[in-house]
Parts: structure tokens; C-alpha cells; sequence
């Protein structure tokens, strides 16, 4: 079966791609039903949801973050607001603006012109790899596309909590040593989280003690991977979207609005080139140029986190305080936003 587009992997980069191709036969595919199977704490800007007409899946919205390290806590106002999300909804509601074709399936690996799958093989003129962190399309053509020593970790429980208005984080080698822990209110409940940079997967004792300070329980358990690792987001002519690309950021582990942010450019690249508007090689240098332009300062995120660890508490303290002067916090922001 041919299709002008093949996209594999159907949560926020997929999607955000499949949203902007208009009047082409697109093939959706996942591994599960759309919605089905949240990964991450789900919380990113405000902006990004409205800007995909999402808006109906937002829980609950935030003016700042505290950052908690050891003992102390520091409140940082942000320049966007943030917002929790309900992962379902928003995979549905973003789901509606396509008229792709869904299949559920594994894909299993592609020569640039086909995607193998578990239940048969398809043509796409543009094939798009948006599986997460194992990128299998793109590794299927590049054995070390993935660079499995920058990898981080994270895993997450939602449970019943009080009512908090405010996004936590905490950098304390107490709860866990190179990594970090969160705390994602979503309405009447919150996602407590820890992650390790490292990669290190054995992190249930570090999630219990943590809820456990709260005098809470942990329930039911997600999460996985995710790649910091900013990759040449074309391989042989395939396109490659997210956490696949290593498009999540180091440091703050923030990849909704980058998946949706360049699964937008992708779609109206891919949009262009299928419109004879501009050929394949212009597009896949337009994609290039955009994945890619923000690394510097991708870079200079991941030298922070690796050396967060041997930082000692009172610079971390005097970092976090200095965000609090305006012009300094508007100045990181501008300059994040724009990796």
C-alpha cells in the first residue's frame, strides 16, 4: 500500500506533524491506541497548547516554579505560564485535526522507501520517525544513531494530593543523586516524579522514600527514557521528530513543547515539498537548519546537568536566586525558548 507519508509514533510529534498535512494520504502508526499510554509528567507552556487548539485538555496552570534545594526553597516567577495536562484528551483533541489513515502496529525497521511492520509493509514518498528515544526507523538505517550513554531515566506516579498551585523541583542529593525530583500538581491529584541523568532504571526505592515524605503512597508507575542527545534530525532522507532526534532538552528533561514545536515545522515542510513547492533536498536542509540552529545553547544545558552534581548547594542557591531578578529571569527564559 503507497502513501505520500508515513509517520510513525502517534503522540505530540507525530500528531503536531500529521495536524499540519492537508489533502494527502497519511499513514499514522503506533504500537497502541491513540492516548493510550502516557510517558511523561505532561506539563509544558500554556502558549504551545493553545497554539494547537488544545487548549480543553489543560488541568491546571502555574505562575512559577520553586525550586527546592535541600533544605531551602526558592521561588522563581515565570515569564509563560505552564500547565498540566490530561495526556488522553490531548492526544485526541490534537488527533481531530488530521485525516491521516491510523494503523496499530510495531514498526519494525525501513530502507527509506517502505516501513516494516508487524502487520505488513507500507510506501511513503516522506517517511517521518517519531518512536522516542529508540528512534527505530532512523537506527534501523544508522546502527549508532542512538547513543545509549545519553540517556536519561525518569519515572513517575500520579496519586490524590493537596491543593498546590505551584511546580516543584528538587535538586537534593537526598531524594537522589544525580538526577532530579518533581512535583506536577494536576487538580486533585499530582505527578511526584524522580529521573537520573545517568540513565540508572532502579529508581523505585528513590520514588517511594520520596512519596513517602509526604506521608503518601505510590500508585501506578510510568515513564521510560529520554535522549538528550541533539542528533542530524535527517537520516537517508527520512525525517526524524522529538525525543527520536534527541530534540528533549538536558537539564530540565522539557520535550512536549519541542516534540510539538518542530513536529509543527516538519508537518509544513513536508506540506511544501509534497505541494512541489520547494523539492525533498530543500526541505531536509530547511529541517536541518531549524533542528540544529538552537545547539549551542543545547550544549551549554547539558554541560549544567553534568556538572550540577558536583556543584556545591550555595551556588546552586545563588543561580536560583539570581533567576529572581526580572530582568536576568526574562533573559534566560528568551534565550531557553529559543534552543
Amino acid at each position: 500500500k503507497k502513501y505520500d507519508v508515513i509517520i510513525a509514533g502517534a503522540s505530540f510529534a507525530g500528531l503536531s506533524i500529521a495536524s499540519k498535512i492537508k489533502n494527502k494520504k497519511v499513514l499514522l502508526i503506533d504500537r497502541e491506541e491513540i492516548g493510550n499510554h502516557v510517558r511523561s509528567a505532561c506539563g509544558t507552556t500554556v502558549e504551545i497548547v493553545k497554539k494547537v487548539k488544545c487548549e480543553e485538555s489543560i488541568i491546571q496552570t502555574f505562575d512559577s516554579v520553586i525550586i527546592h534545594i535541600e533544605n531551602k526553597e526558592i521561588e522563581i516567577p515565570l515569564i509563560e505560564k505552564f500547565c498540566t495536562i490530561n495526556f488522553k484528551k490531548f492526544c485526541k483533541l490534537l488527533n481531530k485535526q488530521n485525516n491521516a489513515e491510523f494503523l496499530i502496529a510495531n514498526v519494525e525497521k525501513t530502507d527509506g522507501k517502505a516501513v516494516f511492520t508487524d502487520k505488513g509493509n507500507f510506501e511513503g514518498k516522506i517517511i517521518v520517525d517519531c518512536t522516542g528515544w529508540d528512534a527505530v526507523l532512523a537506527s534501523s538505517l544508522e546502527k549508532n544513531y542512538v547513543n545509549k550513554n545519553m540517556l536519561s531515566f525518569g519515572i513517575e506516579t500520579e496519586i490524590p494530593y493537596k491543593k498546590d498551585d505551584k511546580l516543584r523541583f528538587f535538586i537534593d542529593e537526598n531524594i537522589i543523586k544525580d538526577g532530579a525530583a518533581w512535583i506536577f500538581p494536576a487538580g486533585k491529584k499530582a505527578r511526584f516524579g524522580v529521573g537520573s541523568y545517568k540513565g540508572k532504571t532502579k529508581l523505585l526505592p528513590y520514588l517511594n522514600k520520596f512519596v513517602e515524605g509526604y506521608n503518601l503512597k505510590v500508585g501506578k508507575i510510568h515513564g521510560g527514557y529520554f535522549c538528550y542527545c541533539l542528533k542530524e534530525p535527517i537520516v537517508k532522507n527520512i525525517f526524524v521528530v522529538g525525543c527520536a532526534a534527541g530534540q528533549t532538552l538536558p537539564l530540565t528533561g522539557e520535550g512536549i513543547r519541542r516534540s510539538i514545536y518542530f513536529g509543527l515545522i516538519c508537518g509544513e515542510i513536508i506540506q511544501k515539498i509534497l505541494d512541489k513547492k520547494i523539492s525533498l533536498k530543500q526541505g531536509q536542509k530547511e529541517y536541518i537548519e531549524e533542528g540544529l540552529k538552537g545547539k549551542e545553547d543545547y550544549n551549554l544545558l547539558l554541560k549544567i546537568q553534568r556538572r550540577l552534581n558536583y556543584t556545591a548547594n550555595w551556588k546552586k542557591n545563588l543561580i536560583a536566586n539570581l533567576l529572581n531578578i526580572k530582568p536576568i529571569n526574562r533573559y534566560i527564559w528568551k534565550r531557553y525558548k529559543k534552543i
